[in-house]
């Protein structure tokens, strides 16, 4: 980690965990150990033979928290330390630190939540050019309240920032960004059962290199119900405009009393993306089941010149057979139209099917069996990439510890 990224999580956590605050809670923690071996026949995601590859990792979790009368404190740190160092695989090595503070009141939480990542751009959904593997380095923060005014009416604001850094890039395309947003949201209970909310967003994208930026703002209308015991509906629309600008150089041959010479000439370009953005999600709860169907549009930061509208549909199912035995799927599509800074936009499409089970095979020891594909292929030139894998990985969980 940098120390550009680690002094202000640094920060954030020993404000978090200021002694006063922690005078009437308790710590406690639930690590878990894990080893990891798969195979996958293309990784990398790309188009080149022999790109086979075998893997096997130590997974590391401890989650660690704080539970005062009012106050709460998370820990989450998470590693997977494998035999490559490389970041182009889909298997790649990561190191996630996430620090999160909670405050309860009456009638209001309010949160804080900071955290720093390295791991590869094929980790965030292969869509952050995934033909490209690159170490993806990055930081958030994130400031969240929620207050309930009167019986039906809340409020709630979040604001969140992050910052983006790639290296070993093997694509232009691929730039580091920052980007903040501030979402304010209202919501009506209608009744004991209806809920509608009014949300507006507004953000800006900013490359760090100064050459791009994106600002956008959306107003969504969303409406909250549940259907029957087990099932629930959310949906969600509205209307996006981002205004993108983009500066550049460009050159001319001119002639002096000297002879002719190159002169360079600052420019810039301005465009704006207007569409519609929705989310609509079906979720089923039920005693063995887990069924969610989620469909989405958004303006999406994902390391393109400017905001990648990005359309996608999921299916996720969960089914526990016995207390030992559990099954999970999980199947989701996604279109990204990712701008470039001169040019037309690429449009790329993602699917991905995943299998898995576990198996609880004492009172600490977890097996667990997974397969997946993922596809890549891209609309303007007919280009996909293909990779399928396999993996098995067997997990300690500790035994719950607190410590003062």
């Amino acid at each position: 980690m940098t120390q550009r990224w680690s002094a202000p999580l640094c920060l954030s956590a020993a404000a978090m965990l200021h002694p006063s605050a922690a005078k009437a809670g308790v710590w406690g923690s639930d690590p878990v150990l894990g080893v990891t071996a798969d195979y996958a026949t293309n990784p990398v995601l790309l188009d080149i033979p022999h790109t086979a590859q075998t893997d096997a990792a130590v997974l590391i979790d401890a989650p660690t928290t704080f539970n005062g009368d009012d106050f709460k404190v998370s820990v989450l740190p998470s590693f997977r330390i494998g035999d490559t160092k490389s970041y182009t695989s889909i298997n790649s090595d990561y190191e996630h630190l996430t620090v999160k503070g909670e405050y309860d009141t009456e009638r209001s939480v309010a949160t804080a939540a900071t955290g720093v990542t390295r791991d590869s751009n094929l980790y965030q959904d292969y869509l952050s050019n995934g033909e490209a593997g690159a170490r993806r380095d990055g930081a958030t923060a994130d400031l969240d309240w929620d207050r309930l005014m009167t019986e039906r009416l809340e409020l709630n604001a979040d604001v969140n920032t992050m910052r983006v850094r790639y290296s070993a890039v093997n694509n232009a395309a691929l730039v580091d960004y920052k980007y903040t947003s501030v979402t304010p949201t209202v919501a009506w209970n209608t009744t004991e059962r209806d809920k509608f909310t009014l949300a507006a967003n507004a953000g800006q994208y900013d490359s760090l290199d100064g050459n791009t930026r994106s600002r956008s703002a959306n107003v969504q209308i969303g409406f909250i119900r549940p259907l029957t015991e087990m099932w629930s509906l959310s949906v969600s629309g509205g209307f996006s405009r981002a205004l993108n600008r983009v500066n550049f150089d460009e050159q001319f041959l001119v002639f002096t009393p000297n002879g002719p010479e190159i002169e360079t000439i600052p420019g810039r370009s301005e465009s704006s993306q207007n569409g519609a953005v929705y989310t609509v999600n079906f979720t089923r709860q039920g005693e063995r089941w887990t069924l969610n169907a989620i469909a989405t549009r958004q303006e999406v930061p994902t390391g393109f010149a400017f905001l990648s509208r990005q359309s996608s549909v999921e299916l996720r199912a969960n089914y526990t057979l016995s207390p030992r035995w559990s099954f999970a799927a999980d199947a989701h599509y996604t279109n990204s139209q990712d701008p470039q800074s001169r040019g037309p936009a690429v449009n790329r499409t993602v699917d991905y099917f995943g299998l898995n089970s576990s198996w609880q095979w004492t009172e600490h020891w977890t097996l667990t069996f997974a397969v997946s594909r993922v596809s890549e292929h891209f609309q303007s030139t007919n280009f996909n990439l293909t990779s399928n894998q396999a993996a098995i990985t067997l997990s300690r969980q500790f035994n719950h510890f607190t410590f003062q």
